[in-house]
């Protein structure tokens, strides 16, 4: 894992979507940020990320309950801020928020990225 900064900050009522998803992602792959769209900036994002995942050779999983066998995954939840946000957690422990403000989220879905070849 190699930690990657977010660099829009989610500000609704100027229109911008903030792209810690992207963050996380680049975060995991260790890719640059400038190799991946921000997804949720288009309707169509989850199929989106599914096919850009493919194309690196990984699949999404993900679950309600923590996974217990990875070493790095996202967690999502209601960030300080009021705002759904995407960090980075290893062994249930907060390792990485792609937020210059910080803050972690209260965690409500687990997601993490694991090789084609396990299926």
């Amino acid at each position: 894992m190699k930690p990657i900064m977010q660099k829009n900050m989610h500000k609704p009522e100027d229109g911008i979507i903030g792209d810690c998803y992207r963050a996380c992602i680049c975060s995991l792959l260790e890719i640059d940020d400038v190799d991946i769209p921000n997804f949720v900036e288009d309707k169509n994002y989850p199929l989106n990320v599914v096919e850009f995942l493919r194309t690196k050779g990984f699949r999404m999983g993900n679950s309600i309950e923590e996974p217990k066998d990875m070493e790095y995954y996202m967690v999502f939840g209601m960030s300080p801020r009021g705002f759904r946000h995407s960090v980075i957690y290893s062994k249930g422990k907060l390792v990485h928020d792609p937020n210059p403000e910080g803050g972690g989220v209260i965690p409500d879905l687990y997601v993490w990225l694991y090789p084609r070849e396990c299926d």
